[in-house]
C-alpha cells in the first residue's frame, strides 16, 4: 500500500512539473474560412514554441463569441431619442464580446488592430457608450509594456509609426506591441491583365461623367467587393476620396469641409457611380454581399478583379487550379490595418510570463515564421531595405515586398479627425457605415453629409463652416440671442444713466455706484450662458464654475451692501458718525476685497473636483461640447452660502421694516430680494438642464427667457423706478447737481423731509389716489420730531464730529434749526413723492440764507410745480435720509 501511495504521488509530481501553462489569446475572425484557419494557426504558433524549446507555455487562441441581445439596447436607445442616425448593431455585438473578454480573466492576452486599439480616445468623452457598456477608458484594462525591463533590441526593428501608434498618450505608454500588419491590394486574372487598372479611372475626368450620364444599364460587373462588411466599404471610402481629391489632408482642417458642405453633394453622387461602374448596377446586391462571398466569386472567375487583403496573397498563389496576381491600388493608396498584441491587466497569470510570450510572439523571428506560414504581413520598415529583418523577409515575398516599398499608407482614423473634438473612432465606426448605404442606396438622401457635420466638429465650437438646419427650436433660439443682445445694451445704458445721475438725492440714497455694480453682476449673469461656447478645456470647463460663483457673488455682495446700509442707518438713527464707515468708497474697497477672496476660495475648492468634457455625441444631428463636474457638490455649496446671504437680507429687511413704519415704507427690499432669489433658482435649474448636456430645446430657451424678464424686473424696482421718476420730474438748474451742489452738508440738510405720509408710494398694493392737505399737518406733532432729531445729533460728543469741519457744519444746522422759530404753516413745501423719495425744502425763518439757499430755491420751484401738477399723488418722506444722503 505504501509502494502504491508512492508511485502515486510521484506521478502527480512529474506531471505538475512538467505540465504547461495555458495562455489564452484572443483573436479576430477573419474573413475566409475562419475555423479551418483557428485550427491551423493554433498549430503553426505552438510548433514554433516546440522547435524554439519553449515547453513551459502552451498558446492557445480562440474567437470571441458575442451575446445575441448585445448592441440591441444601444439601437433602441438611438431611436428613442429620435436620432437622425443609426447603428451597425453587429458591430455592436462584438465591440462588446472584446470588451466583455477585457474586464474578466478567461484571455491573459488579446490581439487587437488599430480600430479597436484606442478607438475611444478622444478629447471629450461620449458618455453613452462609457454608461453603456460600462467602461472609461479601454487602456484602463491595458498593461503597460514600460512598466516591465524591455530591451530596446526587442522592439527597435518595428516600423516606427506603427510602433507608436501602440502608444498612448504624452507619456507615451506603451499598451501594444505590433504583431503584424495588413493593407489593401487588387486581385486579377492572369488573363485579365488589362484590367487591372480599371480602379484608376477618375471621376472629374469628361469621359466618366459622359458615360456616367449614359445608359448605366451596360455597366459590367468587374470588381467583386465585400461591402456587406462595413469596415471593407469604410477601407474602400477612404482611398476614394484620397485618390480622387487628394484630401482629407492630416491637420489641414478645411480640407475635411468637403465632406459635408456643399461639395459634398457631388462626392457622394461620384462615389456611388464609381461603385455602380466596376460592380453592376445593382448597388443593394454590392452591398450585402459578404467578403468570402466577394472572393469565391473571384476564384470562379465571374469577375475580373478583386479587392481584397494582402495577407490573403499566399493562399490565392498557392492555388494550383488559378493564376492570380497581385496588383496596388491606384498611387498604391491604400488604408492600413495595423494589429497589436496586447495584455489583459486583469489576467491571473504572472504579467512578467505574459511580457516573456509577448515578446515572442511579436519578435521579428515568429514574424517571418508566420509570413511563410500564413501569408501574415510583419511590422518592418521596409522603405529601409538595409535592414537585415527586411532582406529576410524580402528574399522569400519579393512580390510583397515591392508594393510594401511604394505604399502610400492611409490611417483610417485620420479620415474622421478633423480636429481635436472630432468623435472618437467607436462612435464613427458604430454610425457612418449605415448613414454611408443609405445615401448610396438612395442618392437624394443626404444623411452621409450629416454624419461627417456630426463626428467631425461640435457645433460650439464650428459653425461658419457648416448648414446648419433652421429649426422651430433654432428660430425660437435665435430670437432669444437678439433679445439677450438687446437686453444686455440696455442694462449698459442704464447703469451709464445712474452714472450721471449719481448726485441726485433720489439716486444718491440708493449707492449709485453699488447699485451699478448690482446691475452689472445681473448683466453678467444674462450672457453667463454664453461663455459655455469658449468652453474647449478642462481647465476653462473648471474656471466656468469659479465665474459662475464670483458673477452670483458680483450680484449678491453689493446688493447685501445696500440692504445693510439702510439697515444700519435705521438701527443708528442717532449715530451720524457711523455714516462715514458706510461710504460708497469705503464700501467698494470692503467689497472688492469678499469678491477677491471668495473668487480664491472658490477656486481652491473646485482644485479638487475632476472636471470633464463629453458631448451627447451623435444621438442629435449636431454635436455640441459640455462641461461636466460634480454639479450636485457645487450645487450644495453655493445653496448653502446663498442661503446664508439671502436670510440675512431678509432678517435686515424684516428689521427695516418694523422700524420704517415711523419713517417710511420699505416693501420694495422685499421685492429685491424674492426676485433675486427666483432669478438664483431659475439659473440653478439652467445650469442643472446644462450638465446634462448642451442641446437646445424650448425648455432651456424659456428658462432662459424667465430668467432676463425676472432680472429687469428686479433691476426696475432697485434703482429704475427712480429713474423714470427723475425723467418725468425734471429738477431746474441741472447743471447744479453736476457741479455737486448736493455734496455740501447743509445743501442736503435742506432736502431732509421731516416728516412722512401715512401712505407709502412704494407699496404696490396702495391703488388710491386720494389728495390730501398738506397744511393741515400738526405743526407742534413736526416741530417735535424735528427738535428730537436734530438735538439726538447735536448732543453726540463722538471724536469724528469734533473732528470732521463737515459734521460740525451738520450739527450747527441742526442747532440753528432747533433754536429758531420756523413758520411751518407758510414755508413748508410739501412735494410729490410718487415712487421715490421727495425733497422737500425748508426755509429759515430769518431769512439768514446764502448763496447755497438760493440755488436750492431752484430746486423748490421745480418741485412746487410738480406738485400742482400731481396733487392727487401719495406723498412719502423719508426722515432716515439724513443719514443716506450724508455718506
Amino acid at each position: 500500500m505504501i509502494l502504491i501511495n508512492s508511485l502515486l504521488y510521484l506521478i502527480i509530481y512529474f506531471y505538475c512539473v512538467n505540465a504547461k501553462e495555458v495562455i489564452n489569446i484572443l483573436i479576430n475572425k477573419p474573413d475566409v474560412d475562419a475555423n479551418e484557419y483557428l485550427e491551423k494557426y493554433n498549430e503553426m504558433i505552438n510548433q514554433y514554441f516546440s522547435m524554439n524549446n519553449i515547453n513551459d507555455y502552451d498558446v492557445k487562441f480562440s474567437y470571441c463569441s458575442p451575446v445575441s441581445t448585445d448592441g440591441e439596447n444601444l439601437s433602441q436607445i438611438y431611436k428613442n431619442a429620435g436620432s437622425p442616425f443609426s447603428i451597425d448593431v453587429e458591430y455592436a455585438k462584438n465591440f462588446n464580446c472584446t470588451l466583455r473578454e477585457l474586464k474578466n480573466v478567461n484571455y491573459d492576452m488579446m490581439i487587437l488592430d488599430d480600430r479597436f486599439l484606442y478607438a475611444d480616445n478622444s478629447y471629450a468623452d461620449f458618455v453613452l457608450l462609457q454608461d453603456e457598456f460600462d467602461f472609461k477608458r479601454f487602456s484602463d484594462f491595458y498593461a503597460d509594456y514600460n512598466n516591465y525591463r524591455l530591451n530596446i533590441d526587442d522592439i527597435n526593428y518595428h516600423d516606427k509609426d506603427i510602433l507608436n501608434d501602440g502608444k498612448l498618450g504624452n507619456k507615451k505608454r506603451l499598451y501594444g506591441l505590433p504583431y503584424e500588419l495588413d493593407f489593401d491590394v487588387l486581385y486579377y486574372h492572369s488573363v485579365n491583365e488589362k484590367s487591372k487598372d480599371s480602379l484608376s479611372l477618375k471621376v472629374k475626368d469628361s469621359s466618366f461623367k459622359d458615360n456616367n450620364s449614359s445608359d448605366n444599364n451596360s455597366s459590367e460587373e468587374i470588381l467583386s467587393a465585400g461591402f456587406k462588411d462595413n469596415d471593407d466599404l469604410i477601407n474602400f471610402f477612404g482611398e476614394f476620396v484620397r485618390y480622387q481629391y487628394n484630401k482629407p489632408i492630416e491637420n489641414e482642417i478645411s480640407s475635411y469641409n468637403f465632406l459635408y458642405n456643399k461639395e459634398s453633394i457631388e462626392l457622394y453622387d461620384s462615389f456611388r457611380n464609381y461603385i455602380l461602374k466596376l460592380t453592376g448596377n445593382n448597388i443593394e446586391k454590392t452591398l450585402s454581399t459578404t467578403v468570402e462571398e466577394a472572393y469565391l466569386s473571384f476564384l470562379e472567375n465571374e469577375n475580373k478583379l478583386f479587392r481584397g487583403r494582402a495577407s490573403l496573397y499566399k493562399s490565392l498563389k498557392e492555388n494550383s487550379n488559378i493564376s492570380i496576381k497581385m496588383n496596388s491600388l491606384p498611387d498604391n493608396i491604400s488604408v492600413i490595418n495595423e494589429k497589436y498584441l496586447v495584455i489583459n491587466k486583469n489576467s491571473l497569470k504572472s504579467t512578467d510570463a505574459l511580457v516573456k510570450i509577448a515578446l515572442i510572439l511579436t519578435s521579428k523571428e515568429m514574424q517571418i515564421y508566420r509570413s511563410m506560414e500564413i501569408g501574415s504581413i510583419p511590422t518592418f520598415n521596409f522603405k529601409n531595405g538595409s535592414n537585415e529583418s527586411v532582406i529576410s523577409y524580402c528574399q522569400i515575398n519579393s512580390d510583397m515586398c515591392n508594393l510594401l516599398e511604394k505604399l502610400n499608407p492611409i490611417r483610417i482614423r485620420n479620415i474622421f479627425k478633423k480636429n481635436k473634438f472630432s468623435a472618437h473612432y467607436l462612435e464613427t465606426r458604430l454610425i457612418f457605415p449605415s448613414g454611408l448605404k443609405q445615401s448610396l442606396i438612395d442618392p437624394n438622401d443626404n444623411i452621409a453629409s450629416k454624419l461627417f457635420m456630426n463626428i467631425l466638429d461640435v457645433l460650439n465650437q464650428s459653425t461658419m463652416d457648416k448648414e446648419i438646419e433652421i429649426t422651430p427650436v433654432m428660430v425660437v433660439f435665435m430670437i432669444l440671442n437678439v433679445f439677450t443682445i438687446a437686453v444686455a445694451v440696455y442694462l449698459i445704458i442704464f447703469m451709464i444713466k445712474v452714472h450721471r445721475n449719481r448726485k441726485h438725492p433720489y439716486i444718491k440714497a440708493m449707492s449709485p455706484q453699488l447699485t451699478n455694480l448690482t446691475i452689472f453682476g445681473i448683466l453678467m449673469r444674462i450672457i453667463y450662458p454664453y461663455f459655455y461656447s469658449f468652453v474647449n478645456t478642462r481647465f476653462l470647463c473648471r474656471m466656468s464654475v469659479v465665474l459662475n460663483f464670483f458673477i452670483n457673488n458680483l450680484v449678491y455682495i453689493p446688493l447685501f451692501a445696500i440692504i445693510f446700509r439702510i439697515y444700519y442707518i435705521y438701527t443708528n438713527i442717532s449715530s451720524v458718525s457711523y455714516g462715514k464707515k458706510l461710504h460708497d468708497r469705503r464700501l467698494i474697497i470692503y467689497i472688492s476685497l469678499i469678491l477677491i477672496m471668495s473668487l480664491f476660495a472658490y477656486y481652491g475648492i473646485s482644485y479638487f473636483d475632476e472636471y470633464n468634457l463629453e458631448t451627447d455625441g451623435s444621438l442629435q444631428y449636431y454635436r455640441f461640447l459640455t462641461c461636466v463636474y460634480d454639479f450636485s457638490k457645487h450645487s450644495l455649496i453655493s445653496n448653502i452660502y446663498t442661503f446664508i446671504l439671502f436670510a440675512t437680507m431678509i432678517a435686515m429687511t424684516f428689521k427695516i421694516r418694523s422700524i420704517s413704519k415711523k419713517y417710511g415704507d420699505t416693501t420694495f427690499i422685499f421685492f429685491i430680494v424674492l426676485l433675486l432669489l427666483s432669478s438664483f433658482l431659475f439659473e440653478k435649474a439652467f445650469d442643472s438642464f446644462l450638465t446634462n448636456g448642451s442641446n437646445i430645446s424650448f425648455s432651456s430657451i424659456i428658462l432662459i427667457f424667465i430668467h432676463i424678464i425676472i432680472s429687469l424686473i428686479t433691476v426696475y424696482f432697485l434703482i429704475g423706478n427712480r429713474l423714470l421718476y427723475i425723467k418725468k420730474h425734471p429738477i431746474k438748474n441741472k447743471e447744479k447737481l453736476v457741479k455737486a451742489d448736493f455734496n455740501n452738508i447743509n445743501n442736503l440738510f435742506k432736502y431732509i423731509p421731516i416728516r412722512k405720509s401715512g401712505n407709502s408710494s412704494f407699496t404696490l398694493f396702495d391703488s388710491s389716489n386720494k389728495s390730501k392737505n398738506t397744511n393741515s399737518t400738526n405743526t407742534n406733532s413736526i416741530y417735535s420730531s424735528f427738535v428730537k432729531i436734530s438735538n439726538s445729533y447735536f448732543n453726540r460728543s463722538e471724536p469724528i464730529i469734533n473732528n470732521d469741519s463737515n459734521y460740525r457744519s451738520l450739527a450747527q444746522s441742526l442747532s440753528k434749526y432747533n433754536s429758531e422759530d420756523i413758520n411751518f404753516s407758510n414755508n413748508y413745501t410739501n412735494c410729490d413723492s410718487s415712487n421715490n423719495f421727495e425733497i422737500n425744502i425748508m426755509e429759515e425763518k430769518n431769512n439768514n440764507s446764502n448763496n447755497n439757499v438760493i440755488d436750492n430755491n431752484n430746486f423748490n420751484e421745480n418741485g412746487i410745480n410738480n406738485e400742482s401738477e400731481n396733487n392727487n399723488n401719495n406723498t412719502h418722506y423719508y426722515q432716515i435720509l439724513i443719514c443716506s444722503l450724508i455718506i
